[in-house]
């Protein structure tokens, strides 16, 4: 088989992560990359559950990289939205994830133009649980949870907080 543009052989990479947050794509990326997979972030398209970035990784890696992950649920029966803005919680704190569960099955297993079998095979965590769940590497457990149980700061202490910050002169009027 030809490579494409990328140096890819067609046919033999898979989508392994879907994310609406191109952060949280990419963070899982450097993640995956710096275990020694190839991978890299691609833009899709049409997508039943509004994803608009994907990890791919060779097809032939994935059960190396499942081993390699050791993914661990940190959140589980989420909406898909509840999914994804954790996700892009912990990207921004540089904490790798795994967005997983029912919506790997697009509209319905049995829809037209299911891809049930596909992501049946790269699903890198599997749930049994209804609804998503949001998955970190073994190695990044505490750190996810630490980040997940913090209390939300209160409406007094952002009010305090902008009253002690001085405004950046370049938006002042």
């Amino acid at each position: 088989m030809g490579t494409n543009e990328s140096g890819w052989h067609r046919g033999y990479t898979d989508i392994v992560a879907r994310f609406t947050d191109q952060l949280a794509a990419e963070t899982l990326a450097e993640f995956i990359a710096s275990v020694g997979v190839t991978c890299d972030v691609v833009q899709l398209t049409g997508q039943a559950d509004f994803a608009t970035c994907g990890v791919r990784v060779p097809r032939d890696r994935i059960e190396e990289l499942k081993g390699v992950l050791k993914l661990t649920p940190v959140a589980n029966r989420l909406t898909p939205i509840s999914a994804q803005v954790i996700a892009g919680q912990l990207a921004r704190e540089a904490v790798p994830c795994y967005v997983g569960g029912w919506h790997n099955f697009g509209a319905g297993a049995w829809a037209p133009g299911s891809d049930l079998q596909l992501d049946a095979e790269t699903t890198l965590r599997e749930t049994k649980e209804p609804g998503y769940m949001v998955a970190v590497p073994a190695s990044k457990f505490k750190d996810a949870m630490r980040l997940l149980n913090q209390s939300p700061i209160s409406e007094a202490e952002l009010a305090d907080l902008a009253l002690r910050t001085r405004p950046d002169p370049e938006d002042l009027p």
